[in-house]
């Protein structure tokens, strides 16, 4: 099955000409032209990459980095920008873009760095599976439950979290147990494997962790 490739630039002649490369270089290219088709409309269980337009309208990649990681998409995302700088570049890997790649684009560097971006989402789901299953498990916690959560992953142990939120060690333990039960975690290991796909969108609250 060939990786998939979204593409999301509202330049429908830049959008057929990657296809058309892309599609020829034996990839599945998902075509968008705006920030809420893509978001809404790509499937998130797909493995490959996205490539996004910097600036799409009103609209800009940063954001829809952030919707998308928001809807459970978990492909590294390449964002292709003629206005890029530092500052932005930062953002954009700090939520968990692959790279950046300058327009006009340069099709040999643009082939690779698919090529590696969607390689990289292969490891990805073979380590920590879909994001879209963990931010679906996390969302079942309630407020209590998400320090908890935040707490046994950075290695909290029972009695240290129970004194951190001021809680006895019996209810402690009942909220660990709640936490395993609604991240469907046989162990420690998961939670923290699991945290790989919601650190970015969910933090501890003020004075957790």
């Amino acid at each position: 099955m060939p990786f998939t490739v979204a593409l999301v630039d509202d330049d429908s002649g830049f959008r057929e000409a990657l296809q058309w490369l892309l599609t020829s270089s034996g990839y599945d290219v998902r075509s968008y032209e705006s920030l809420g088709l893509f978001v809404h409309g790509h499937d998130p269980t797909l493995v490959g990459c996205s490539l996004i337009d910097l600036r799409l309208g009103e609209d800009n990649g940063i954001e829809a980095l952030k919707a998308a990681r928001m809807q459970g998409h978990d492909a590294p995302a390449l964002i292709i920008s003629a206005y890029g700088d530092i500052p932005t570049a930062v953002l954009a890997v700090q939520l968990g873009a692959h790279g950046f790649l300058e327009k006009p684009t340069d099709n040999d560097k643009l082939l690779t760095a698919v090529a590696e971006a969607c390689g990289r989402h292969v490891a990805i789901r073979r380590t920590y599976g879909m994001a879209i299953d963990a931010i679906r498990k996390y969302q079942r916690l309630t407020e209590r439950e998400a320090d908890v959560y935040w707490l046994l992953v950075g290695g909290a142990a029972t009695k240290e979290f129970a004194a951190r939120l001021h809680i006895s060690t019996r209810t402690a333990e009942t909220h660990r147990g709640r936490v395993f039960e609604k991240m469907e975690a046989a162990g420690l290991d998961d939670l923290v494997l699991s945290s790989f796909h919601i650190k970015l969108l969910f933090g501890p609250s003020e004075g957790v962790v």
